[in-house]
């Protein structure tokens, strides 16, 4: 009896370890299949792979996106989708949809000029920091044109929309932390003082990461209090979450605090 219940137990198990790798497959297919044509159902295809379980632990993290925007796909499938995607124009509208549009100029072969053309049109739909952060990273193509990039970047600089300044302090941080361009970094995020939490996260996110290069830049910064008290309180959180500044100065920056 014990071993005809172990033998019954064994084929579930099988069966159910099976099923779980025929599922993956013919995911994969219609994967396959459905990006191979001539023009793809974006929002066909998101559907098709909604998360439900992720969806609700996405929704949590964007307070301002509202819920019924938000499908529930894994970012690796956007940039997947995003990818197979021609230079068409789609109805942007969903969550995912607008951060495929921002991954899609990344991805793109198109002319400099384009891709800024493209920028204009998609920057002013960004409404989180999540399609703000993650297409940011994805603009590889300002490393080769830094210079006419940060002029075209000004108009979002001075911007009195929450998401275009984020978007502009983003990108001076991804891609000008270096020696050209530290110090205009930094002096353009000592003169923010903005009333909107997720433009003073990304200024202090920035600062921060000026920190771990040119610390003595940064700590004059906070020591002559030339930030906004969000700001500055929000760098020194940041900084001393980081596992690249010593404990030393960890504590040396607390008695920085603004009260």
């Amino acid at each position: 009896m014990v071993n005809f219940k172990l033998y019954i137990f064994n084929k579930v198990v099988i069966s159910f370890v099976l099923a779980t790798i025929c599922g993956a497959l013919l995911k994969k297919i219609h994967y396959d299949i459905i990006t191979c044509g001539d023009k793809m159902d974006v929002r066909n295809e998101l559907f098709l792979n909604q998360d439900n379980e992720y969806k609700n632990f996405t929704k949590k993290l964007l307070p301002t996106v509202e819920e019924d925007r938000i499908i529930g796909v894994r970012i690796p499938i956007l940039r997947k989708i995003a990818k197979k995607l021609t230079n068409e124009v789609y109805d942007w509208y969903y969550f995912e949809e607008i951060m495929i549009h921002g991954f899609q100029i990344g991805y793109s072969t198109s002319e400099f000029e384009n891709k800024l053309k493209s920028l204009d049109e998609f920057v002013p739909k960004i409404d989180n920091w999540s399609v703000c952060d993650s297409v940011s990273t994805t603009l590889k193509f300002i490393n080769n044109n830094k210079h006419i990039f940060l002029e075209y970047l000004r108009k979002y600089m001075y911007s009195n929309n929450e998401f275009e300044l984020r978007f502009a302090i983003v990108i001076l941080m991804n891609y000008y932390i270096d020696d050209e361009y530290v110090d205009f970094v930094v002096d353009y995020i000592k003169q923010i003082n903005s009333q909107y939490y997720y433009v003073n996260m990304a200024a202090a996110w920035a600062l921060s990461n000026c920190f771990i290069k040119y610390e003595n830049k940064v700590m004059q910064v906070i020591i002559d209090n030339e930030l906004s008290k969000e700001v500055h309180n929000m760098l020194i959180c940041k900084i001393r979450d980081s596992l690249r500044v010593d404990n030393n100065k960890k504590e040396y920056l607390k008695t920085l605090k603004i009260d």
